[in-house]
């Protein structure tokens, strides 16, 4: 399985944000009485959502980037990747990603991840 952090080697900037949404079911009744349960198993009910944005980096650094996103989403492959200050998990590239050329070869590259749970 391919690894972001080894593959890419590049710390993300600061600004990172980690969103998690956990998997729920919601029953609303006539009267308001509501009944909520977790769905799925106990440890994937709550999913990790990145924004990575990668600011100021070499056109090859972000070559390097995009090929590795290119690779991955064509398959639908998850990989491994281990964000700052946070535990490892499988993930896969969520919509789209941009790359800005800020300079003469220098760009910024902004990626969405959502993790994914499997064997």
């Amino acid at each position: 399985m391919a690894n972001f952090n080894s593959v890419v080697n590049i710390e993300p900037n600061f600004g990172l944000t980690v969103a998690n949404r956990p998997k729920k079911r919601m029953v609303k009744f006539a009267d308001g009485y509501e009944h909520r349960i977790n769905f799925g198993l106990i440890e994937h009910t709550n999913p990790r959502f990145l924004n990575l944005q990668f600011n100021d980096i070499t056109e090859a650094q972000s070559d390097t980037i995009i090929n590795f996103l290119i690779a991955r989403h064509n398959d639908q492959e998850s990989f491994d990747y281990t964000p700052p200050n946070g535990s490892a998990g499988k993930f896969v590239v969520e919509g789209d990603w941009i790359k800005t050329f800020n300079s003469a070869g220098i760009n910024s590259v902004k990626v969405a991840f959502r993790e994914v749970f499997e064997p």
